[in-house]
């Protein structure tokens, strides 16, 4: 499936109040603001009581600087279209700030559950004022199916290291998390082949009489194009449309395993790249065969939401092409319809 991302980012505005969490620097400069007067005391230092000031007066200018520098970003969160579990993904940040005339230093967004990402955030080093600042930060999501994405974590150190500040950024967002998607085409039959490879003209009458795919052994010599092996170097065999076209049925048991439902997604996006038509089945329900880019991400959907329970009352199968059966554990046994039909006359 080709990626693609939402066409309008998420935005979201200062949320909740701002937090602070001294740094080991934050402590030490804590322990000097109540050991020194305690010393000046003693002793009757007026030297020590002049740099407790200026200690109380570091502390006070940093906190002001942070909560300003803090407060005056916005951020845009912008999501994949297409999110699959355990797979590495991208989400984009858009980082504004409204603090004149600096703008806003040393910035981290770091997200909750269900993502996971970097430990150090996303980083936003700088963020001119009345400018915005674009990152990305890699995450995955482990778990298909239904989430919601939490507010995640601005944060920064500014500008002494002082402290850690912190608030919430980001809205709720729900998701849905289609299974993974695995290599299956060392496990595709050699009698299927790779058909796509490409169209042959068409006739006067616009009908295209077959398609190309790669030689596989089996193949009758008169299917070899040689033209296009001579131009190409690699064998090419043509096979009719009406063959190429012939739709696929996937089918999974009642209590498919994780390794069955992802392994069905991965025969989805597989053949819909290829062009075949493809249906799924499943206890109680059967889609109608498709092989557009809207009815893959219908299957996916299916999939992603798969529970393992029946949907209704068992349907036979009506495939008229391919078919191939998911077993409990993710195991692919191929079935044409002839043979299906053999066996029961």
């Amino acid at each position: 499936m080709p990626a693609a991302t939402h066409a309008l980012p998420s935005v979201s505005p200062p949320e909740g109040r701002t937090r602070m969490r001294p740094t080991p620097y934050g402590w030490f400069l804590l322990f000097l603001l109540i050991w020194i007067p305690l010393a000046a005391v003693v002793t009757v230092n007026n030297f020590l009581f002049i740099i407790f000031t200026m200690m109380i007066g570091l502390a006070v200018v940093s906190r002001s600087w942070a909560k300003k520098n803090l407060n005056a970003v916005n951020v845009r969160r912008r999501l994949p279209h297409e999110i699959f579990a355990e797979t590495p993904f991208s989400i984009q940040y858009f980082v504004k700030s409204d603090r004149k005339p600096y703008g806003s230093f040393s910035l981290s967004i770091r997200e909750g559950g269900p993502l996971k990402g970097a430990d150090s955030g996303v980083a936003a080093n700088y963020v001119p004022a009345e400018g915005s600042a674009e990152v990305a930060g890699s995450f995955t999501i482990e778990a298909r199916g239904d989430a919601v994405i939490e507010p995640g974590v601005l944060s920064s150190e500014f500008p002494f290291g002082l402290a850690t500040y912190s608030r919430k950024c980001g809205p709720t967002q729900p998701v849905l998390v289609f299974p993974r998607i695995q290599p299956v085409e060392h496990e595709i039959p050699t009698w299927l082949g790779g058909i796509g490879t490409g169209l042959e003209r068409p006739d006067p009458f616009g009908v295209v009489p077959y398609l190309f795919r790669d030689y596989v052994p089996g193949d009758r010599y008169k299917q070899i194009d040689w033209k296009k092996t001579a131009r190409t170097g690699v064998l090419v065999s043509r096979v009719l449309s009406d063959e190429g076209a012939r739709e696929i049925t996937i089918r999974l048991p009642v209590g498919a395993s994780e390794n069955a439902v992802s392994r069905a997604a991965s025969l989805v996006v597989h053949f819909v790249r290829s062009g075949r038509p493809v249906a799924l089945e499943g206890p109680g329900f059967r889609t109608e065969p498709g092989c557009s880019h809207e009815h893959a991400r219908k299957l996916l959907t299916v999939l992603a939401r798969w529970n393992g329970a029946p949907y209704g009352e068992a349907a036979p199968s009506v495939s008229q092409g391919l078919a191939v059966d998911i077993d409990e554990s993710g195991e692919f046994r191929w079935e044409r319809a002839e043979d299906r039909h053999g066996r029961n006359q």
